[in-house]
């Protein structure tokens, strides 16, 4: 059985289209079946960044009813990893019901070992019903303090509301001498620091590129810390899920 895991931040441009992208690849680079789920329905830029960007069926076809969420799984270039692509003209948002994304998603769990779902930010109701697909959560943040608390308030309602917090991604660190230190974040999140994504312009260049940083320069700083994240996520994903059902 597969694990649905939602990636969420309290803010817009933490970096949780990245790190989904790049945690879904090295997933499938230690042979996991992966599939990467663009449920950010407004903005869409996951399929872009995995590479899919002419898509006939999108998560948005399927949340109108026009199709089956089978019909919408896109193999990429990565090994072992799919995608579910978003539409990115204001037709299909508005004809898609995001309230059926947690039913829509669920059932994916039987045919891949790790869902990684890319969801809004904030608490509004399409972040809601995007994050609440998932059964278990991964915060990403950046090291400025109003970054860190709102997304510690994600985290606290989403806990709240049933989710097993795996913990949280402190990401570009490093990028101003201003960062609020891992520790210290740590202390504010009150849930586990899982990783620290330092600050790596190969990061940008690969997201230019349109090529996620763990395959456009795997022996980058950037790449090796995704690469790490995999690994946690592998040891700790489920466990905390079963620890609270």
């Amino acid at each position: 059985m597969g694990r649905l895991i939602s990636v969420a931040s309290g803010k817009g441009g933490t970096g949780k289209t990245t790190t989904t992208a790049n945690l879904a690849i090295a997933l499938g680079k230690m042979g996991y079946r992966v599939c990467a789920v663009d449920a950010d329905l407004t903005m869409a830029n996951l399929s872009l960044v995995m590479g899919i960007d002419d898509a006939d069926t999108t998560i948005h076809d399927v949340l109108a009813g026009m199709a089956d969420i089978n019909d919408a799984i896109y193999a990429t270039t990565y090994e072992n990893v799919h995608v579910i692509p978003a539409a990115i003209d204001w037709e299909h948002v508005i004809r898609a019901d995001p309230r059926k994304l947690p039913d829509t998603i669920k059932p994916l769990k039987e045919k891949f070992d790790f869902v990684i779902i890319d969801s809004p930010a904030g608490l509004q109701m399409d972040a809601m019903n995007a994050m609440m697909s998932g059964e278990e959560v991964l915060l990403v943040t950046n090291p400025e303090i109003s970054c860190l608390t709102d997304t510690m308030k994600v985290g606290m309602v989403l806990k709240r509301a049933g989710l097993a917090v795996l913990g949280f991604v402190l990401n570009r660190y490093g990028r101003s001498e201003n960062d609020i230190p891992p520790d210290a974040a740590e202390e504010v999140m009150e849930i586990p620091l899982l990783e620290v994504i330092p600050e790596d312009p190969k990061v940008r260049e690969a997201t230019l590129e349109g090529v996620p940083v763990v395959e456009y320069a795997p022996n980058s700083p950037g790449a090796k810390a995704f690469m790490e994240l995999a690994e946690t996520i592998v040891r700790i994903a489920g466990l905390k899920a079963r620890v609270m059902g």
